[in-house]
């Protein structure tokens, strides 16, 4: 535009001086024309130069508009696209602690869980163990009941025959007595049927009288003896038997308890 002006001011002037110069020459009407002519196509040349200028200059507004307005989208768009990525980052990052504090909750819970399965199967174990001990000690508590019961009845069956034997020695002593007693005064009877008859104990058939009278009080008190120890065999193989029936009952009590213990707690 500003190289169009000094053009188009160019050729007017040079309209203009050729019209004052025919005028003053005194030229026909004809040249006035002509140069009125030039100087309305110069002015069109002028004005159309001034609507191009305007135009170039339009043109160059509205492409610098144009390419201003791509730089701010350019810029809007790479802040937009920075904002973007910023917040997809900040997202990321809020989602990167999230998932680490979900797995410490879960690590925490499972923890918690561990030491409550800890804590429960240690309780288990020690109600099993209390369980157990409480049902060995009344299986004991039985044993000894019984055992205490036998050990009771061995003492009276003890006494039972310590009374027996003793009943049974002094009627031994008593007969022994009595056999005794009873061997003297037949000897002596003995003695004074032979003197009466004039026999002396010396003489052969005297003593012979007088040794089956012995031998005769001794096989009864050997008799005796033997029914005596007899008799004390078998009051302490009765107190044998109770005994072994107690160890019998007490062994078959053991392993019964033991059979039920290990079916209940294995």
């Amino acid at each position: 535009m500003s190289t169009a002006l000094p053009l188009a001011n160019s050729v007017i002037g040079t309209v203009r001086n050729a019209s004052a110069g025919q005028s003053s020459a005194g030229q026909s009407s004809a040249a006035a024309q002509q140069a009125a002519a030039q100087q309305a196509a110069a002015e069109l040349e002028y004005k159309r130069q001034q609507d191009a200028a305007q135009a170039a200059a339009a043109q160059a507004a509205l492409e610098q508009k144009y390419r201003e307005e791509a730089a701010a989208a350019e810029r809007s768009a790479q802040a937009a696209a920075a904002a973007r990525q910023q917040q997809a980052q900040l997202e990321a990052e809020a989602q990167a602690r999230q998932w680490t504090h979900d797995a410490e909750l879960r690590q925490q819970e499972q923890e918690l869980q561990r030491q409550k399965d800890e804590a429960s199967a240690a309780a288990a174990a020690a109600a099993r163990a209390k369980e157990m001990d409480d049902y060995r000690s009344s299986q004991e508590q039985t044993l000894a009941q019984l055992r205490a019961s036998q050990e009771e009845a061995v003492r009276a069956k003890e006494a039972d025959a310590q009374t027996q034997l003793s009943q049974l020695t002094a009627a031994a002593d008593a007969a022994e007595q009595r056999r005794l007693a009873a061997l003297r005064q037949a000897v002596s009877k003995t003695r004074a049927g032979l003197g009466a008859r004039g026999v002396t104990a010396q003489d052969g058939s005297g003593e012979a009288i007088l040794l089956g009278l012995t031998n005769s009080s001794e096989t009864e008190r050997k008799d005796a003896q033997a029914t005596d120890q007899l008799k004390r065999a078998a009051i302490q193989q009765s107190l044998d038997e109770a005994k072994r029936r107690n160890l019998l009952e007490l062994s078959q009590l053991a392993d019964r308890q033991r059979l039920e213990y290990m079916s209940k707690f294995f």
